[in-house]
């Protein structure tokens, strides 16, 4: 499934630089710079995402070496 849904993503996104570069070249920079901001907005949060999911990496792996040296003590 993560397969399909990553070849999807990098397809669309090949869509959308194709579809800026048409724009800038017919001469439609209104909508260039708005597809410019979509993908800043999809990036920024993917980065928050991959944030999210390693502070709650850290936090569990905090919290399983506390529980192993009370136990080894």
């Amino acid at each position: 499934m993560k397969k399909i849904l990553s070849r999807i993503a990098v397809a669309l996104m090949i869509l959308t630089l194709v579809a800026i570069v048409t724009c800038f070249y017919i001469g439609e920079f209104t909508y260039a710079y708005g597809l410019i901001l979509v993908l800043f907005f999809v990036f920024a949060g993917m980065g928050q995402l991959y944030k999210l999911k390693n502070d709650e990496y850290m936090y569990k792996k905090l919290n399983n070496t506390d529980e192993y040296n009370e136990y080894t003590r």
